[in-house]
């Protein structure tokens, strides 16, 4: 069986993985084309321990630690998120050793050994920088919550789940005027509130 035959199943998958590693289709495509034709050449080789898709990456990720992973700085990081949709900020904003393990086991469906073969990395390392691209995610997704209840009981049990996803409950309102200082003094990133509150005033209304 040809090169060609044994890798295209695979190729959609990993353009898919280059896209979401390098943060546009374009730069991906350019860094599987390299690592095709540094196979076509003999420069790379398909290990023959691996299967062939692992392999596959396996030899992207010898292109891209060679040129684009030593690219990436705090600075680049930001300018390359723009234009980009917001998910793909988040993920650029991720350590990228963390975030080639994240995408190689939660978006391509590796196991955490098998991304070690990608990376070159031992298991119990890449389930360590799976760790801590979920911590990041996690605190990405972290935002200030206002909570508006009347009821003290209700109030609490929201405001203990809230900090319990991981969020930070910034203001607890009871009354609209309540409810419109907290923003005043500290602009939330998601309000829950009552539709009804004791005082006739809406939380909605807030």
């Amino acid at each position: 069986m040809s090169l060609l035959a044994r890798l295209a199943p695979h190729l959609p998958y990993v353009r898919r993985y280059a896209r979401a590693l390098t943060g546009d289709q374009s730069t991906g495509d350019n860094y599987v084309r390299v690592a095709l034709e540094a196979l076509a050449a003999g420069e790379q080789q398909l290990s023959p321990d691996m299967t062939p898709r692992v392999a596959l990456y396996h030899v992207f990720h010898a292109i891209w630690s060679s040129t684009g992973a030593q690219l990436e700085s705090g600075s680049q990081i930001g300018a390359l998120g723009d234009g980009r949709d917001e998910a793909s900020r988040r993920l650029m904003r991720i350590a990228p050793r963390s975030r080639q393990a994240f995408l190689l086991t939660a978006l391509e469906g590796f196991t955490p050994s098998e991304a070690a073969q990608i990376l070159s990395a031992d298991p119990r390392d890449v389930e360590r920088l799976i760790a801590d691209a979920q911590s990041d995610i996690d605190a990405e997704l972290a935002t200030d919550v206002l909570v508006i209840e009347d009821e003290a009981i209700i109030s609490a049990d929201i405001q203990s789940l809230v900090k319990e996803l991981g969020h930070r409950v910034t203001g607890a309102a009871t009354t609209h005027d309540e409810a419109v200082e907290a923003v005043a003094r500290h602009k939330p990133g998601l309000v829950l509130a009552d539709i009804q509150l004791a005082d006739g005033s809406s939380g909605i209304d807030a």
